[in-house]
């Protein structure tokens, strides 16, 4: 019975939208704002899979979210450049990949992927990658960072500051405009990026976060209404904060909670993307609130129906291409009249 259960939910994630509202009637509202019915099919489907209460080790939840990934995202687009690197890490060489559509001396964006500071990789966060870069116009590098917990905080953060710097410093060799980098990343990578935008070091130019992570504390409206969402329930983001933290931590330290910053003043033009059925939705309203009160050019993005993750997930929700369209949009308004 459970093995039907499950062929029957994983069917109805590959169906239409419309058949999907026929076949499941009813829906599941936040803020009065009702789900995207292909983000509760699969919301659905996963929840069926995990039992409850169990976290896996990190190696086999790397394995899970590779398996996700490969299932229900779109493959990206061919582009003329790909090539992977070896950048200067914290405390060693890091693997990146550059994705290139254009000319030279392009813009770009240094990419630090999702996965709750223990997972994702290059390969996860591949399409998306490619589709930033075609749409875009602008060249893109994903950083693979070291995980924790075999690296906890700060080695992460660290590496996403180190290989940040090597960018740059090699921006002619390869081919990039060093004063037009910008830095982004979705979910824990989108913290590093913040903390990189606030720093008394080198800068990113823009910043672009995907429902980013930005408050350690876990106290937020969203994340208490939206204990049990799906993707990341509030014992799932307990977990990666462990993980990567450890116990005791001080959780208003402005390295790994940016939202917590005391001064927002010199941060560059950002553009920041949530979801009203993801947890982390107030953080990044209220930085964006932060931000805009300190001056700085802020463009902020809810898409009220969406669950965590939607990007990478965009073969069963079509709304991830919408939301990787509006980013790139913004990307290329940038410099529009350069």
């Amino acid at each position: 019975m459970r093995k039907f259960i499950m062929i029957w939910r994983l069917i109805l994630v590959f169906l239409p939208a419309g058949l999907v509202r026929l076949l499941t009637p009813g829906n599941e509202f936040s803020r009065g704002n009702p789900i995207d019915v292909k983000a509760r099919a699969l919301g659905r489907l996963a929840n069926f899979i995990r039992v409850p209460g169990v976290m896996p080790v990190p190696a086999e939840s790397r394995a899970q979210m590779r398996r996700l990934v490969q299932k229900f995202d779109a493959r990206g687009p061919e582009l003329t450049r790909v090539e992977d690197l070896t950048l200067k890490g914290a405390d060693g060489p890091v693997a990146a990949r550059l994705y290139a559509d254009a000319a030279p001396e392009q813009p770009a964006l240094v990419y630090f992927h999702g996965g709750g500071y223990i997972q994702g990789d290059l390969e996860t966060h591949d399409d998306l990658c490619r589709k930033l870069a075609k749409l875009s116009g602008f060249a893109v590098i994903s950083v693979e960072y070291r995980l924790a917990p075999e690296h906890p905080y700060p080695a992460g953060l660290n590496d996403a500051r180190t290989a940040f710097a090597d960018i740059v410093a090699r921006a002619d060799g390869l081919g990039l405009d060093p004063g037009r980098i910008g830095a982004g990343g979705d979910s824990a990578g989108g913290c590093f990026a913040a903390v990189l935008a606030n720093s008394h070091g080198l800068k990113p130019a823009f910043q672009v976060l995907i429902y980013p992570a930005l408050d350690s504390r876990l106290q937020s409206n969203s994340i208490m209404e939206l204990a049990q969402a799906y993707i990341i329930p509030l014992d799932r983001i307990e977990w990666y904060r462990t993980n990567y933290l450890g116990e005791n931590r001080d959780y208003s330290d402005p390295s790994i909670s940016p939202l917590l910053a005391d001064d927002f003043a010199g941060i560059p033009q950002t553009f920041i993307l949530s979801g009203g059925f993801d947890p982390l939705l107030d953080e990044a309203k209220d930085y964006a609130d932060k931000l805009q009160a300190a001056g700085v050019a802020v463009t902020y993005c809810n898409f009220p129906g969406q669950i965590h993750g939607f990007l990478n997930l965009t073969r069963v929700i079509p709304e991830g291409e919408a939301a990787i369209g509006k980013i790139s949009d913004w990307m290329r308004g940038l410099y529009s009249n350069s």
